[in-house]
């Protein structure tokens, strides 16, 4: 399995015994997407999922060890926009406000919206699972803008002392707020006034 955003492998929560049928695998993947969409995460279930997909809950089982791992990996490769490395050849803010509009509209959705309930809410009580989350999708996307920060900073287009932690946080914790908290919808003006208001300075790297 590739990881989106940086190309690595990405190594599946448990080891999958027998090769995945990927037929089947699809068809699983497409059933919890659909479901997601529909019916939400409290009435989301495996033995919905082996129906919708035509296959026994076993098969399921056997890749994917809990309901949250199977969402997670949907999250993760089908749901979430991938992000690119920042090249330099656009300013940061711009680099900035794409991919954030992407993932505001993408976690708009109502099945992506459901899947991060899903896999927060089962997160909270297995620190195994908060792992593998943290390691699948947080920690490869923000290291892509924690480096495209580090060229800017390189570039002397902000103070030394800028906090590129905060900066992150305010940034997405803004678009995550305003998705599952006030259960909005961002648009562009939106994202550029966000992280115009956020980062506070003139310079284009």
């Amino acid at each position: 399995m590739i990881n989106q955003t940086d190309g690595k492998a990405l190594n599946p929560p448990k080891a999958e015994g027998k090769r995945r049928n990927a037929h089947s695998h699809k068809a699983i993947l497409d059933a919890t997407i659909e479901l997601l969409g529909s019916s939400g995460y409290v009435d989301f279930s495996i033995e919905k999922v082996a129906s919708q997909a035509k296959v026994g809950k076993q098969t399921i089982y056997r890749w994917w060890p809990s309901r949250a791992d199977l969402v997670l990996e949907v999250w993760r490769d089908r749901l979430l926009p991938p992000l690119a490395p920042y090249e330099g050849n656009m300013p940061l803010r711009d680099y900035l406000a794409s991919s954030l509009l992407a993932f505001g509209e993408q976690i708009s959705r109502t099945d992506c919206r459901q899947a991060a309930i899903c896999i927060l809410a089962e997160a909270h009580r297995d620190p195994q699972l908060y792992q593998r989350m943290a390691e699948a999708v947080y920690a490869p996307r923000i290291k892509l803008i924690v480096d495209a920060f580090q060229q800017a900073r390189v570039a002397q287009v902000f103070p030394v002392d800028f906090e590129i932690d905060l900066a992150i946080d305010a940034l997405y914790g803004a678009v995550w707020y305003k998705v599952l908290i006030r259960f909005e919808t961002v648009d562009q003006a939106y994202i550029q006034s966000l992280v115009a208001q956020t980062l506070g300075w003139d310079g284009h790297p």
